[in-house]
């Protein structure tokens, strides 16, 4: 018999997962739910938090909870300001925040922010550094957590030294539904040529404003069909991205963090690239050993 022991869980802008420990760290039962910043209505973020207290989580309100992720933004449940890097997880765990609640016992885990070396730009991250945590020593060297807004972030011995941002699956949706790109496509399907065909043009010229205009003309002069725009354009965006890290850090071995259809684009595009050297981990294992790691020191 195990002992419930722990509710952690990453709480974003759209999506919310949820993990029951038992004492010895293991995670019992998950949770997923549409409560995610964006979704909450007019409930308040306890209501939100007690509406998926059920099944094998039933009755456990009285045990602690930590949570990372949006829920700690400035529009979240309380502001958990940034940690600067370099960090490490002791670090953020000497940090956490406590919602303000009179019998709800929940801390929240600060993100993480960076000041580039090179143009002083700042980025920052929330979610993303509870999985980089969760990696353990498989975090060593550069980590890269695709998504809305994409993260590149270098690691050693366990500290997250610096990362830089990138807008690559926020810019494809705005283009896809407010531009004139977004007009041509049809009857979306998978692509594989017509994306590597993006990823390539993207390794190999650095105008990208010029460049995602391509997107139109394929269409114009009927060289790429409707339905394979959006795949084309995907891999502009993504090669962009991986050419502007590859110029800085050439093709070392990374680690890429998450699962799905987004993560086998981005491992054709590494590939392509030449970064022969890629490890996949699981977003969720991350995520549930990262809360774990981080609520063991506070």
């Amino acid at each position: 018999m195990t002992t419930p022991t722990l509710i952690g869980a990453d709480w974003g802008t759209t999506n919310f997962r949820m993990f029951l420990y038992d004492e010895t760290g293991a995670v019992i039962a998950k949770h997923a739910a549409n409560i995610g910043l964006k979704n909450l209505g007019v409930l308040s973020f306890e209501q939100a938090l007690m509406s998926v207290l059920k099944d094998e989580f039933a009755g456990l309100d009285h045990l602690p909870f930590i949570l990372s992720g949006m829920v700690g933004s400035r529009q979240g449940w309380i502001e958990a300001p940034y940690a600067a890097c370099p960090s490490t997880v002791k670090d953020i765990a000497a940090q956490l925040v406590r919602a303000p609640h009179p019998r709800l016992d929940v801390a929240i885990v600060p993100g993480l922010y960076a000041k580039s070396p090179d143009t002083g730009l700042l980025n920052v991250m929330r979610g993303e550094e509870t999985q980089i945590y969760g990696l353990g020593d498989d975090a060593e060297g550069l980590v890269i957590l695709p998504g809305t807004h994409s993260k590149w972030a270098q690691v050693e011995g366990g500290e997250v030294k610096t990362f830089s941002t990138h807008m690559t699956g926020e810019m494809f949706q705005v283009l896809k539904a407010n531009s004139i790109l977004g007009i041509l496509m049809d009857d979306d399907k998978d692509d594989e040529a017509a994306f590597l065909k993006g990823v390539e043009r993207a390794l190999n010229d650095k105008a990208f404003l010029s460049l995602i205009f391509s997107v139109r003309t394929e269409a114009l002069f009927n060289n790429i069909k409707p339905e394979s725009l959006s795949s084309y354009m995907s891999g502009i965006l993504i090669g962009s991205e991986i050419a502007a890290e590859k110029e800085k850090h050439g093709n070392k071995p990374v680690g890429i963090v998450g699962d799905g259809a987004l993560i086998e684009l981005y491992k054709a595009a590494l590939k392509f690239a030449g970064f022969d050297r890629v490890t996949q981990h699981d977003g969720d294992t991350a995520s549930s050993r990262g809360l774990w790691a981080i609520n063991s020191l506070r």
